[in-house]
């Protein structure tokens, strides 16, 4: 069972009134010791370590010049980090503090790859901690504060990964006919299904991102790149089959107007996205459907290429700023229809619809 997070009060500190230096203070045979913090914000993590030292009568560790530990510091406390999202901020914090654990006071200027290397394959997830060593590498060459950036050119070794297959047509039939229009399930299904929109991204979505040219536009968490979405603008002639999914998507959604996101709870706020995730995980394995909700993003991008569309269309559909994974998806499609040439049909036919208006929860 998850734990909660407790929350935990820094006692003892105390603020110098004429320095304006701030102490840990306590009391140790009889005497008084005051022992001097970094002057940062209480929830620094620097500030929290010093303060964790001092309240156990130890020094805490010093970061040395030059040193990976202070190079990471330094990142941290830059215009850079602060631009970047708070999940991929997340990822490289952690990966951070597990580099700084192993080498974090050896030299900056000593790093090599074959130690990048060693790392990577010691690595529990070997993917974020390459992104990690990429941020690292090239902020400090752009200072000089290596040689030059020996990231560039590491590739993690190929695993063996499981991949989220596509929805296919039986999987959206066998989910539409559990859910119907005016349920919360099949309003984010559909919703994710039309925009192939990342979870994070999908539950904020809402309708002031709609441009005055019918194009839906918003600016994805991950990557902070724009993605655009024919919302109510005309289909250009590879989506034109779609037409029929936008229809259904519009019909889902439309009991839950008057909101600033598409499907809010019913507060009227935008949902969270673990749960989210965590719902459809439920909703897929009690229909014994061998998918997921991100599954659908690999389905819009299967659908596009279906279609005729290149990778640059497709991709500014979803969003994808990085062509290979989008054509890695792409391979899903089926290949015999697009050297058979036969024609494209509607995925499927949307029947006249009586939209209950009524809130249905789950």
């Amino acid at each position: 069972m998850r734990q909660g997070i407790r929350s935990v009060e820094l006692r003892n500190i105390w603020r110098d009134p004429k320095s304006g230096k701030t102490f840990h203070r306590s009391r140790r045979g009889g005497k008084l010791v005051l022992s001097q913090l970094p002057d940062l914000p209480h929830d620094h993590p620097d500030f929290i370590a010093a303060w964790a030292a001092a309240r156990k009568g130890t020094e805490p560790p010093k970061i040395v010049a030059g040193s990976i530990a202070s190079t990471w510091r330094a990142i941290f406390a830059s215009a850079q980090a602060r631009e970047w999202s708070p999940g991929y901020h997340a990822i490289i914090k952690r990966h951070a503090d597990a580099i700084c654990a192993k080498a974090g006071q050896a030299k900056a200027m000593g790093v090599r790859q074959v130690h990048i290397r060693a790392d990577l394959d010691s690595a529990n997830d070997p993917v974020n901690r390459l992104k990690a060593w990429r941020a690292w590498g090239a902020w400090c060459a752009a200072r000089g504060l290596i040689a030059e950036d020996m990231t560039l050119t590491l590739r993690n070794k190929r695993r063996k990964v499981t991949r989220r297959p596509p929805w296919t047509k039986a999987h959206k039939a066998a989910f539409r006919a559990r859910w119907a229009i005016g349920s919360v399930p099949r309003a984010l299904m559909e919703l994710t299904n039309w925009t192939g929109a990342r979870a994070c991204d999908m539950v904020r979505l809402g309708p002031q991102m709609i441009r005055p040219d019918g194009v839906l536009e918003y600016r994805q968490s991950k990557t902070g790149e724009r993605a655009y979405v024919p919302w109510s603008c005309p289909l250009p002639k590879w989506a034109t089959h779609l037409e029929p999914e936008r229809q259904m998507m519009l019909q889902a959604i439309a009991p839950f107007a008057g909101h600033l996101c598409f499907v809010p709870t019913n507060a009227g706020k935008p949902r969270s996205e673990k749960a989210v995730i965590n719902l459809f995980q439920r909703l897929c394995r009690d229909l014994d459907l061998p998918v997921s909700l991100h599954g659908l993003r690999k389905t819009r991008a299967v659908e596009s290429v279906e279609g005729g569309a290149t990778s640059q269309q497709g991709a500014a559909w979803t969003g994808h700023i990085d062509m290979r994974e989008y054509d890695d998806y792409a391979r899903e499609f089926d290949r015999l229809k697009a050297v058979s040439g036969t024609p494209q049909e509607p995925h499927l036919d949307v029947p006249e619809i009586q939209l209950d208006v009524r809130r249905k929860s789950t």
